[in-house]
């Protein structure tokens, strides 16, 4: 990758969430650049809410609020 992120032609990482007990579970089909969990709120504290995900899971801990109207989005969604 030889230009910023926002000009570069990622693919869609098609990316999915749920909820399993304490833990958020995002699935991706491609590669996700900085990846974002957020909830409607805005007040949901997570072992990470910002990383890049290959193809697969990433697991993140909910650490204070609720998960209620997640919203997942990458550097994809950013056009």
């Amino acid at each position: 990758m030889f230009c910023p992120p926002k000009h570069f032609r990622f693919a869609d990482p098609q990316l999915h969430v749920r909820i399993k007990g304490d833990e958020i579970v995002v699935s991706a089909s491609a590669y996700a650049k900085s990846a974002e969990i957020r909830n409607d709120n805005d007040d949901l504290i997570l072992s990470d809410n910002f990383f890049d995900l290959n193809g697969g899971e990433k697991r993140v801990k909910i650490l204070k609020g609720k998960a209620d109207g997640l919203q997942v989005r990458s550097v994809y969604d950013i056009r």
